[in-house]
């Protein structure tokens, strides 16, 4: 839910429609606990750093709202539900059984995971964006142009650049 409320609400308005970026979202695995942000064609990279820095406050606040209007929470959660529930292609059908059969999924664990989406409460929006702004040390990978590097450099942000091309 929060992954999905991150990246159709506060990644979208921040680093898509004010920072110029052509895309930018996030991606929660629940099988490994990974999560990560992204963002493609931006032409503000140290703007986004600071947006994907302050995602923890942007949750914490998420879940005062929520506590104050339940509707909202509830849009959330049917947000998620939704791509739960999206008709996949006969291609994503088999590529979805592939993946399942290869982690050992069952039909169990799964509802059981739809069951803890529809249970969503503002408390894990909380508890979640405090992970993020305690978290010690994150990793950072950008591929990009060298003037976008020199640019987020002259705003401060240090990064080691390795040419590959």
């Amino acid at each position: 839910v929060i992954s999905i409320f991150l990246r159709t609400g506060y990644l979208w308005d921040n680093i898509r429609v004010i920072g110029g970026a052509y895309g930018g979202f996030c991606v929660f695995s629940p099988t490994n606990g990974f999560f990560s942000y992204l963002s493609y064609r931006d032409p503000n990279l140290a703007t986004s750093i600071d947006v994907y820095d302050a995602t923890g406050d942007a949750l914490i606040a998420a879940a005062e709202e929520f506590e104050n209007d339940p509707d909202a929470l509830a849009t959330a959660i049917i947000g998620a539900v939704g791509e739960l529930d999206s008709a996949p292609s006969p291609d994503q059908k088999g590529w979805m059984s592939l993946q399942r059969w290869l982690r050992g999924e069952s039909a169990e664990y799964r509802q059981k995971y739809r069951d803890q989406v529809i249970d969503t409460k503002p408390s894990d929006f909380k508890e979640f964006g405090e992970r993020l702004k305690n978290m010690k040390k994150g990793c950072l990978a950008v591929i990009s142009s060298k003037s976008a590097f020199e640019k987020a450099a002259e705003a401060g942000k240090k990064m080691t650049v390795k040419e590959v091309v």
